[in-house]
């Protein structure tokens, strides 16, 4: 049997305990559902071409209209390049703000976040800030951790050999130039309460390269990031024993004397 309801009766069919109840009722039968939908999406991988932010037609004749996704995406990735510690914060509210108008294009804001903050170690602190602003806004941890995961697998995947020595030594310094920065932006997430549990598995990371066999300068660079990621994390505090002993064990197998210096200078908290 079907129920016909006047117009001027919907309003308060719809402020009705009745309704109400039963709404909920079907949203909690659906929720499993709308879960499975949502993690779906998330999982698919982002077409970065589609807005085609990095074409330039410079003859009037064939130049096509830039569409409003487009200029957006190009601030987006404008203004994290020009984050400083000056103006961050009004560029991150500001951001938070515009979003509200295409909130479909947060995956991909949030993918030009991780990618810069693995090249611009020393905005890593900004970058979270923006963040922390966004996740607040979308409450969605679950995409944040997929996007984290994807750049750490990306990361740590063997690089082809070539057959130039030059080439090999680039792609190896581009890694740990992205180690690197991956962990003090995953440091920082989890100091503003993001996410959680990711902290020692980039310290042990950064541990367990610098057991291989590295030159000087690829060692350097990841004691300089342990120094990074500690100055986040331990503020004041104790270094956990295990990687005090393994810090320990690392200077005395070394021969590198500014490896050594700087890696009593985190035993000694100075």
């Amino acid at each position: 049997m079907t129920v016909h309801y006047s117009v001027e009766s919907l309003n308060d069919l719809f402020l009705s305990d009745k309704f109400i109840l039963g709404k909920n009722e079907y949203k909690q039968h659906l929720s499993q559902k709308l879960r499975d939908v949502s993690q779906l999406l998330n999982s698919i991988e982002i077409n970065r071409n589609y807005y085609r932010t990095g074409i330039r037609i410079r003859n009037p004749k064939y130049k096509k209209k830039v569409s409003g996704d487009t200029l957006l995406i190009m601030y987006f990735k404008t203004s994290l390049n020009k984050m400083s510690s000056i103006n961050y914060k009004e560029i991150c509210n500001q951001i938070n703000k515009e979003i509200d108008i295409r909130k479909h294009i947060y995956p991909l804001l949030l993918q030009y976040i991780i990618e810069q903050s693995l090249l611009q170690h020393t905005y890593s602190k900004y970058y979270v800030e923006l963040v922390y602003l966004l996740h607040n806004k979308f409450n969605d941890l679950g995409l944040i951790m997929d996007h984290i995961d994807k750049a750490y697998h990306i990361i740590t995947q063997p690089f082809k050999q070539e057959l130039s020595e030059y080439s090999n030594l680039c792609s190896k310094n581009k890694q740990i130039d992205q180690l690197i920065g991956y962990s003090i932006f995953i440091s920082e997430l989890e100091m503003r309460g993001i996410i959680q549990n990711k902290i020692d598995v980039s310290i042990q990371s950064i541990l367990d390269q610098m057991k291989t066999e590295l030159t000087e300068d690829e060692m350097y660079k990841c004691i300089l990031c342990l120094c990074n990621i500690f100055k986040v994390v331990y503020d004041g505090k104790n270094i956990r024993k295990e990687y005090v002993d393994q810090l320990t064990e690392i200077k005395e197998g070394i021969q590198y004397m500014k490896i050594k210096f700087k890696i009593m200078d985190i035993l000694e908290r100075r």
